[in-house]
């Protein structure tokens, strides 16, 4: 009795863990107490999963104690030494990245995966070293020369051509392997079979210029001979015994150069790997060509080469016909891509396959092929493919495991049709369930020509119980958002990684759902937290601002909340400006974005200056590819030093107070082409504005773009913009009417040099604009464009299209890892003498 009591406290204490689990490794308390509870109600197998969640990938559990092996983890990863190629290109070289763990063999392998970055792009003397210092991987790189090859020499046998290359090329594995094929595919043909080659190189003094497309910066360096070498290609033959080649068994000459060639290409030596090998490729060139169970057998006596080849029989002609139960005859016969190899093969099995395919992608669901007759005649061969269609079902009532989604829907049941339905079931089902995966299963006859479509799917219906996350703040925000709404959804789940990936400050963050009972999981989120802060900026030039530096400050997560706080300022000679902005997004709606700012500005522009307060909220939403936008704004303008004619100045304000607000829609997207492809985005604003003692108006704005890709690396650009206001009286603030010139628009002419002018030739602008510009440009590489461009444009107070301002210029457009970079010459042909010429020099990034 007293045994039986035992155990039954023994079993008790286990049954309820009441013997706590041990927890060995580095892990933080909070992740730990976390842990220990989720154990104490799952048990080890579903602690397992949320230790993977976690991003504790190596862990053993021995009875009560959990032992975790925590690899530290790359803080940063530094390259010292490197001059030609920045620190990104060499990370990737790498493969890898902050956050990774860090294995001695891992790094060491990433130090020669650099290695051979530099040597595939030219530097063969190349040294990386790597080295661990607080979390740092640190790369130690002496890069050496660039090895440019000047010339190519054949030695040891006659070549009759010679490769002196007035650019040199970069010497890589490529560059080797392509002149090597083709001096080897030279002797092949001339009958020496065991050609071999031997390739070195010898340093020589040809410093030339080196032009290379892809890195526009390694040719500027390559200029200097210090940062490269050039070398000269010595290919050394060896061509061994010439032999003569005969063929036996072919009577037609087509057929046979054909296989001549085929030998030239595959025969790279008399040994029975490559004769054998040799022997498989004719046949497959000869069974495409008609001829049926080809056997070619390749014989080397001596100095000769014989390919003696047999076969069956021949077909020049082959000829296909569908006989179908009910439907003209030959109604799909150029659909069905059965190739002449099926057929000579008589592979009756894949033809069955891509003929009940077919008919499938029609809506012939239950289509059988029920015989497939082979006839041969007088060199042709006749196959008698015979079908049993069947009828044209429709999809009826669509289900989801037992669950049904969508009923009565009537659509033909084709390949296509269950491919769009399947997206249209996801749409339906991503509020209302949690589910990782869900494919076609089956059709199921209900009645005449109707059938009941069905997916099968891991479907569950779960209610949040809890967040485990050892980032407090981020466990916080998502318990809030599942507040009102504790279901858990696929949908819900797939927006919360969507908004992890935005999050600059979230590396290697993962997002995992636990079920811990039929009706309610966990939802598990880790990663690692970067840094929450970030500087940016960079500076501008042209000749109405002169110097223009601005720089900003943004901070991650402020307030323990999931807002990002920025500071930005500019300054130049005619403008300083500071702007606070708070900026939000809803992980349940990606889309939707929200941004409060508050800024001030001071800007002199000749003819009178003013002072700017403003303050303002703003929404953005993003469907498929539309983008919309509501804002309101307040705004307090005040103006001095007015020089205009006394006429137009008795009637302005020194000072304004407005109350705005911004609409927005716009859209943008690409279409592919079968010649072209066409890029092209459209947006309208409207900006009603309230003032406080003067009259009201609306602001509103047409920007179109439309850019043209005829060929590779080059395109057309086309903008048009145009703008109106809905009054054009004088007491509306200088800053709302129109005017064009600067660096965005009409680039040879000064901000305000176009727009409606007073007596003494002041421009006060228009109610008005419209803005036309027409570029070429070519792609001299990866998103990096150069070319021409003409704009022409008017800011006036009637429409009127004849007395515009044009200006012809050049550009340099980049966006490359630093920045965005821009670079324009404009000038004018017709217009104002106010202005001749300008250039612009701008840069923007992140740092």
């Amino acid at each position: 009795m007293r045994a039986l009591l035992f155990l039954t406290v023994f079993s008790f204490l286990f049954s309820t863990n009441i013997f706590s689990l041990e927890i060995q490794g580095n892990v933080d308390n909070g992740t730990k107490a976390q842990i220990k509870k989720f154990y104490s109600k799952n048990g080890r197998s579903k602690t397992g999963k949320l230790l993977n969640y976690l991003g504790y990938d190596f862990f053993t559990f021995n009875r009560n104690q959990l032992i975790i092996s925590n690899p530290e983890r790359i803080d940063n990863v530094v390259f010292h030494g490197n001059l030609i190629f920045l620190d990104n290109t060499l990370q990737g070289a790498s493969g890898l990245a902050k956050g990774d763990p860090i294995y001695a063999e891992t790094i060491e392998n990433s130090a020669e995966k650099v290695r051979k970055y530099y040597v595939r792009n030219g530097y063969r003397n190349a040294e990386v070293s790597v080295s661990i210092t607080d979390g740092d991987i640190v790369f130690h790189v002496r890069e050496g020369k660039r090895f440019l090859v000047t010339d190519i020499n054949v030695k040891n046998a006659d070549y009759p051509e010679s490769f002196n290359f007035l650019n040199p090329k970069i010497f890589d594995e490529e560059l080797e392997d392509n002149y090597v094929k083709t001096i080897e595919n030279y002797f092949r043909g001339k009958g020496y079979f065991n050609v071999s080659t031997d390739v070195s190189y010898a340093k020589n003094n040809k410093y030339t210029f080196f032009l290379n497309i892809n890195n526009p910066v390694s040719s500027v360096m390559s200029v200097l001979p210090n940062f490269h070498q050039g070398v000269s290609l010595i290919v050394f033959v060896k061509k061994g015994k010439e032999f003569s080649l005969r063929i036996e068994g072919i009577e037609d000459n087509e057929t046979e150069k054909l296989v001549r060639s085929e030998i030239s290409r595959n025969l790279k030596g008399i040994s029975s790997f490559y004769v054998r090998y040799t022997e498989g490729e004719l046949e497959k060139l000869l069974t495409d060509k008609g001829y049926i169970n080809p056997q070619a057998v390749i014989i080397v006596k001596e100095q000769e080469i014989i390919v003696d080849v047999n076969y069956g029989e021949r077909f020049v002609n082959t000829k296909v016909n569908f006989i179908y139960n009910s439907l003209p005859v030959d109604k799909f016969s150029d659909e069905f891509g059965i190739n002449r190899s099926l057929l000579y093969s008589k592979n009756e099995k894949i033809i069955k396959r891509l003929v009940t395919d077919k008919l499938y992608s029609k809506g012939y669901i239950y289509a059988k092929v029920e015989d497939i007759k082979f006839t041969k005649r007088n060199g042709q061969l006749s196959v008698d493919i015979i079908i049993n269609e069947g009828d044209i079902y429709k999809v009826d009532d669509v289900f989801v495991n037992d669950k049904e989604i969508l009923d009565n829907l009537q659509r033909t049941a084709t390949a296509k049709e269950v491919n769009n339905l399947l997206g249209i079931v996801k749409s339906n089902i991503n509020n209302k369930y949690y589910f990782t995966s869900i494919s076609f299963d089956k059709f199921i006859m209900n009645k005449e020509n109707n059938v009941d479509l069905v997916f099968k799917s891991d479907l569950s219906r779960f209610r949040l119980n809890k967040v485990i996350s050892s980032d407090e703040s981020l466990k916080a925000f998502i318990k809030e958002h599942f507040f009102d709404n504790p279901k858990i959804t696929k949908v819900k789940i797939d927006s919360l990684k969507i908004f992890l990936a935005s999050e600059k400050n979230y590396i290697n963050y993962s997002v995992g759902v636990i079920p811990i009972s039929e009706n309610e999981a966990d939802i598990v989120v880790s990663g690692i937290k970067g840094e929450s802060n970030e500087i940016f900026g960079g500076f501008a030039y042209d000749d109405i601002e002169k110097f223009n530096v601005f720089a900003g400050y943004r901070r991650f997560d402020i307030f323990g909340t999931a807002h990002q706080f920025q500071i930005f300022t500019t300054y130049s000679s005619r403008e300083k400006s500071l702007t606070f902005s708070l900026g939000s997004k809803n992980f349940f709606a990606p889309n939707l974005a929200n941004i409060y700012s508050l800024g001030w500005k001071k800007r002199d522009e000749d003819t009178f200056e003013y002072e700017q307060l403003k303050a303002s909220i703003q929404f953005f939403k993003t469907l498929n590819n539309f983008r919309y936008g509501l804002g309101l704004y307040a705004e307090e303008l005040n103006f001095t030093g007015l020089v205009y004619d006394k006429n137009f100045t008795e009637k302005l304000s020194d000072n304004y107070r407005l109350i705005g607000i911004p609409l927005s829609a716009g859209n943008a997207g690409s279409y592919l082409g079968p010649v072209i492809e066409v890029e092209y985005s459209a947006e309208l604003r409207l900006k009603p504005l309230f003032q406080i003692g003067q009259n009201s108006f609306i602001t509103s704005e047409l920007n179109t773009m439309l850019k043209i890709y005829p060929a590779d690396r080059f395109r057309f650009k086309l903008k048009n913009d145009f703008g109106y206001i809905s009054r054009n009286n004088t007491d509306i603030p200088l800053t709302y009417r129109y005017t064009l010139g600067g660096p965005y628009r009409m680039k040879a002419f000064d901000y305000r040099d176009i727009g409606t002018e007073d007596k003494e030739g002041n421009v006060y602008g228009g109610s008005r604009f419209y803005y036309f510009l027409f570029g070429a440009e070519y792609e001299i590489r990866n998103n990096v464009y150069l070319g021409p461009f003409v704009e022409y444009g008017n800011a006036i107070d009637q429409w009127d299209f004849s007395g515009g301002y044009t200006d012809v210029g050049i550009a340099l457009t980049a966006d490359t890892i630093l920045g965005s970079i821009g670079i324009s010459f404009a000038h004018e042909t017709v217009g104002s003498s106010k202005s001749d010429s300008a250039l612009y020099l701008t840069f923007s990034g992140s740092f």
